[in-house]
């Protein structure tokens, strides 16, 4: 007599082959799953640099200064000399995922971690708004909370120049180039020069997330014109 379906034994032996083939395969795909992010996430801001680049040329040309509303944000003026009310100018940004509209129309995963003061003459003052403030930006490989995980094999946990959730960019639209350094050993960040200009990719070593406020640059004068290191803020 032939039989005509599997023994409830044979089901049982099935279902645990292909319980351990999908344990096996989760971790590969992972793997691919964060790399698409990392490498979605490198070429959307290399594009996205070339077009800042772009930008700044073009508003000098047509209005002899560099003050690009790079998020659509309507209060880009305001020169309030109060830290929390710019705090919260960015915070606004953020929820309303605005972050570099003007040249990111389709990315709405980008998130500003942390923000300093500069002007047009690349000092620390409040007079030109939100236009030159220097921005730490998370993406979606890079952000903070939901980012890519460290890799455990690499030396220091971290891949040089591929973005993990302990990374971050650097957009300066200032006119002067800075220097990014961690200021204790909670925020191990090699020295990178930021260009005028740019959105350069930070790598930190290590698996502890990063204090905007233990991260440190140098290159704007302070009001008295003096050379000072400065620190960034948190959005409010």
């Amino acid at each position: 007599m032939k039989r005509s379906g599997f023994t409830m034994v044979e089901l049982i032996f099935v279902i645990v082959i292909i319980g351990i083939l999908a344990t096996m395969a989760m971790p590969k795909f992972g793997d691919t799953t964060n790399r698409a992010k990392i490498n979605s996430e490198l070429a959307g801001m290399e594009s996205m640099a070339a077009a800042i680049k772009g930008a700044i040329e073009f508003h000098q040309e047509d209005f002899g200064d560099a003050k690009v509303n790079w998020h659509n944000y309507s209060d880009m003026n305001d020169s309030t000399g109060n830290s929390a009310v710019r705090a919260k100018h960015y915070g606004a940004i953020n929820s309303a995922r605005k972050v570099l509209k003007k040249i990111a129309k389709k990315n709405d995963k980008l998130r500003i971690a942390g923000w300093a003061l500069i002007d047009s003459n690349g000092n620390w003052s409040w007079a030109d708004g939100l236009y030159y403030d220097i921005l730490m930006i998370e993406g979606e490989a890079s952000n903070s909370k939901t980012g890519v995980s460290y890799p455990k094999d690499a030396p220091g946990n971290d891949f040089t120049g591929k973005p993990d959730k302990n990374d971050f960019w650097i957009f300066n639209p200032s006119p002067v180039d800075i220097t990014v350094v961690g200021s204790n050993a909670n925020t191990p960040i090699k020295s990178v020069t930021v260009e005028a200009g740019s959105l350069t990719l930070v790598d930190v070593n290590g698996t502890k997330p990063v204090n905007p406020a233990y991260v440190r640059f140098t290159g704007p004068n302070n009001s008295s014109g003096d050379p000072k290191q400065f620190y960034f803020i948190k959005p409010q």
